[in-house]
């Protein structure tokens, strides 16, 4: 029986010391805070990494990835601290899939400080939030993402596509990754093309253009810089770059 209640007492003292507790108790300097999305079937992932040190913010997109480092001040790992304690991210579970489903899109939570001490928070794949802990969620996460798109908004730098007369009329969407970029009805368009006028941060990227009223849609991989260029051309049911 002794030996018993000594176990118990190592496995609490363990928790408090490495786990959950410890974190409640007090801001760790050496916070590292990872949060990741993923959509499994597009082969498309996202990070955001926050430290004292430094940042950075990565995307994935089939066989292109881009990053980009950044930094935040002390106050701000300390103002992020008390966002995780005030919607309590120690407590925050999860639950398991009664169904696997291993491809499913989500987002996940890694916090690490100190030697061995970590808070893993999964909700992606086989793994969902319990419903009661969804708006806390959100919150939290609307936290971190505030600095990256900070620095988005720095970084963006203008490109162009141009549109020959073939698209006149014509309904046409883009993609950027994948990610909804423009949506609009071409008007009538003069020898000199239509030019649209978009920003991202510079790096590769697939530009996906597809044209509702043919079907047509095509996917191109790109070096986007300040000032970059891209010609386009229907031909039939075709996407083609004209340049």
């Amino acid at each position: 029986m002794k030996r018993v209640f000594f176990i118990i007492v190592l496995i609490l003292i363990s928790r408090i010391s490495f786990g959950q507790y410890y974190f409640a108790d007090g801001n760790p300097p050496d916070l590292n805070i990872t949060y990741t999305t993923t959509k499994g079937l597009l082969n498309s992932s996202e990070t955001i990494f926050l430290s004292r040190d430094s940042c950075y913010y990565e995307t994935i997109y089939q066989d292109i990835s881009n990053r980009f480092t950044f930094y935040i001040t002390s106050k701000n790992m300390d103002e992020m601290y008390e966002v995780l304690l005030k919607y309590e991210i120690p407590k925050i579970s999860s639950k398991q899939l009664e169904r696997a489903a291993p491809e499913r899109a989500g987002d996940n939570l890694l916090l690490k400080w100190g030697e061995y001490s970590s808070i893993v928070t999964n909700n992606s794949g086989n793994f969902i939030l319990e419903d009661k802990w969804l708006n806390n969620w959100k919150r939290i996460v609307k936290n971190i993402r505030k600095f990256v798109k900070v620095e988005i908004d720095n970084r963006s730098r203008d490109f162009t596509v141009r549109l020959d007369e073939s698209f006149s009329g014509k309904k046409l969407a883009m993609y950027l990754n994948n990610e909804f970029l423009y949506d609009n009805t071409i008007s009538s368009v003069n020898p000199e093309g239509f030019t649209i006028t978009l920003a991202t941060v510079p790096g590769k990227y697939y530009l996906k253009a597809v044209v509702d009223d043919t079907g047509a849609s095509q996917e191109f991989k790109v070096d986007l810089i300040e000032g970059t260029e891209i010609g386009l051309t229907l031909k039939g049911n075709t996407i083609q770059r004209s340049n």
